[in-house]
């Protein structure tokens, strides 16, 4: 059945899709269906038993436009829940990971004639070879069997993880070890597509990092023509603020200025060659310097002193600047000539009030500016230069960190926390009441919108972790220095080594999501082995053979246990207990996976098939975490804030002989017969300590990183 071909009536299950009326029934039950949730059963029921790729179906559906794949992702997860589908059964929809979908039913349907009516959408035939039907024995087929068959697509990231294991394990005297060892706060500044082509179905805007410095990023201001975004930044070195600008097409970066003052609110000249921004020589009570610089950096110039806040008319004739006389007295909205020196004060708010933020509108005709009571009460103010009429637009008194006009001047986004959050809203120039801007990120610090409007720059606040490999020679021998880092600007953290020391296993927020990962030991080529544009996925561990992953996974608010191959394929739920099933560990044998389990409301270790089944409880006293030891006989597992063990022959449960006394937390592994642990003790480094289990001696010579 070809795509143009639409008259038909399929049936699959006890649902019928009639292809003329564009309508999905359930009984005489009709089911509502948007116009792409449509498209896309109908593309998949058209191939069904067939691995349909993401990006054929994103070309089918949205032709014209370009679209990320969460898009897809939320229509295929609003298909499932119309089908009644679950991530466990997935009777319907199958999910291949980085793939695409496989219909995964047995489908009858019927042409329908011109003059067809409702009676005929009862009736159903076989499938002709066009439609797709499977055989008796195709409908079985798995994720797997689908991706081997397509292997054009999927032959070059396989085979590129699989060449990973090629890599020769260590010799048995040298330890790898991993630390998370970097946790700072970051800000991100990222660059969001939120003014989307019009179209019947919403279209989630896409959100790319723009700059992963370490450190902070914050006041971004796009350039005249859109091409490039000026902002502050802590750098390399983390040890200074200074004005950095990007292009936002190419990966070309530049650094303008290098002053060990702080550099601040960088706005550019309207013919794009020179950048304005202050800088704080850091003395209390000083006011900030005003120096332009040109745009590639250079010879500066100080053109005079200011309050705060930064805006260049269009004209470039005027910078709209913050002003005051003295400690104490009001802060007014202030023009200053670069030129001349001249001020134009044109606000003049009551004592201890501070009118900054400043911005000029696109057509140079209003300063929109942020009047403060405080330093947690503020609102959006504009001001008209023509006739001096001064407008309040919010009454809030609520913190606003940033705004931004839109292009038209009619429009002006702010960032408010007037519903707790630091969220991204909309108000008309005309008045009434802010709109929430639908699909921006939140927690959002400053913004700045390009001149088209439709991209936005943001700067948000993060925690970043990044991931250390040390070389270790042996007990009481160490080195300090890490061989390599795994580091993105967001959170890199839950690593992994495979069994044969080649691979590291992690989960990272770099996307924006929770996601787990996959790189060589020495840092390089990092693959995104998951994509379920969602959060709360981690806690990866390789099986004993290093072909797949067990992690944990929230699925409607509970936590689960998964396997997944390492090329993407074979996805697996192995519980369903609608409970916090998480930190899963394989058997040696890798016939089992052990996990802590609370379905008794008392988080304790259990154990489930790997092949599927029912899963039992294993430890009678509480636990959260559990790794065997290498000969099977013995469960290690976290209790409270100890370790303990259970002989898994003898039954007998109890804390780790040499440990009672030491509190360990997530840090802790075993080896051979050597448990690695950090203890929770306070210390300036973290410290991994070595307890040989046979003769239960803590190693006095530590491990410090």
């Amino acid at each position: 059945m070809s795509h143009g071909q639409r008259d038909h009536i399929i049936k699959f299950g006890p649902y019928r899709l009639e292809t003329r009326r564009r309508r999905l029934y359930r009984g005489e039950d009709q089911v509502r269906l948007t116009p792409k949730t449509y498209e896309i059963l109908l593309l998949l029921v058209e191939r069904t038993g067939e691995l349909v790729e993401k990006d054929q179906i994103i070309e089918r559906i949205w032709p014209d436009h370009i679209v990320e794949e969460s898009n897809l992702s939320q229509q295929v997860y609003r298909l499932r829940r119309i089908l009644g589908d679950s991530p466990k059964s997935q009777e319907y929809i199958l999910t291949v990971p980085g793939r695409g979908y496989i219909f995964n039913h047995e489908v009858e349907f019927k042409p329908v004639g011109p003059g067809a009516g409702a009676a005929e959408a009862e009736e159903t035939a076989s499938a002709p070879s066009g439609l797709g039907q499977t055989a008796a024995g195709e409908n079985s087929r798995q994720p797997g069997d689908a991706q081997s068959e397509s292997r054009p697509s999927g032959q070059g990231r396989a085979g590129a993880l699989r060449s990973y294991s090629s890599i020769a394990r260590p010799p048995a005297i040298v330890l790898m070890l991993v630390a998370i060892t970097l946790f700072l706060a970051a800000t991100l500044l990222g660059v969001l597509w939120f003014r989307s082509t019009a179209s019947a179905d919403l279209v989630v805007p896409r959100i790319e990092s723009l700059v992963t410095l370490p450190g902070e990023e914050g006041h971004p201001a796009f350039s005249p023509d859109g091409r490039y975004v000026a902002f502050t930044s802590e750098g390399q070195t983390r040890d200074n603020q200074d004005i950095y600008v990007r292009m936002v097409d190419e990966d070309v970066m530049w650094q303008v200025t290098s002053h060990p003052d702080k550099d601040t609110q960088a706005t550019w000249s309207p013919d794009g060659t020179q950048i304005a921004f202050l800088r704080n020589t850091g003395r209390s009570g000083d006011p900030y310097k005003l120096i332009i610089v040109p745009v590639r950096g250079g010879d500066e110039r100080e053109v005079g002193r200011v309050r705060g806040g930064l805006s260049w008319s269009p004209d470039g004739k005027y910078l709209a600047v913050s002003y005051n006389e003295g400690s104490g007295a009001a802060t007014s909205l202030c023009l200053f000539s670069p030129e001349s020196g001249e001020r134009r004060i044109l606000t003049t708010p009551p004592a201890d009030v501070y009118d900054t933020n400043q911005h000029y509108s696109p057509d140079g005709k209003r300063i929109a500016f942020v009047r403060w009571k405080n330093n947690s009460a503020s609102d959006l103010y504009v001001y008209t230069l023509e006739g001096g009429e001064l407008k309040r637009l919010t009454y809030d008194d609520k913190l606003i960190t940033d705004f931004e006009w839109a292009p038209g001047s009619d429009q002006i986004y702010f960032v408010s926390n007037r519903r707790d959050n630091s969220l991204l809203w909309r108000v008309d120039l005309a008045g009434g009441q802010p709109v929430l801007e639908p699909g921006a990120p939140v927690d959002l610090h400053s913004i700045t919108v390009s001149p088209d409007g439709r991209h936005l720059a943001f700067t948000q606040p993060l925690t970043d972790t990044q991931i250390e490999v040390f070389r270790g020679t042996g007990r009481g021998a160490k080195d300090s220095r890490p061989i390599c880092a795994i580091n993105s600007s967001r959170a890199d953290d839950t690593p992994r080594f495979s069994p044969d020391g080649s691979r590291i296993a992690f989960v990272s927020t770099r996307t924006g999501l929770d996601e787990i990962w996959i790189a060589n030991a020495d840092c390089s080529s990092a693959q995104q082995l998951t994509r379920f544009n969602q959060n709360s996925v981690g806690s990866p561990r390789w099986s004993p053979d290093g072909k797949m992953l067990a992690f944990d996974r929230d699925i409607d608010g509970s936590t689960e246990i998964f396997t997944i191959g390492i090329n993407g394929t074979d996805l697996r739920q192995l519980t369903n207990e609608k409970a916090a099933e998480n930190m899963p560990a394989w058997s040696p044998d890798g016939r089992w996976i052990y996990f802590g389990s609370d379905q008794s409301s008392v988080s304790r270790i259990h154990r489930v098939p790997v092949s599927g089944g029912v899963a039992e409880q294993v430890t009678q006293s509480p636990g959260r975490e559990a790794i065997p030891s290498a000969d099977g006989r013995s469960l290690y597992y976290t209790n409270a804030d100890q370790l303990w063990r259970k002989d898994l022959l003898t039954g007998v449960e109890g804390p780790v002989p040499g440990l009672e006394k030491v509190a360990v937390g997530r840090y802790w592994d075993i080896a051979g017969g050597t448990l690695y642990y950090v203890s929770q003790q306070s210390t300036e480094e973290p410290v991994v300590w070595t307890l040989d289990i046979e003769s239960r001696r803590v190693d006095p010579d530590r491990e410090d990183f």
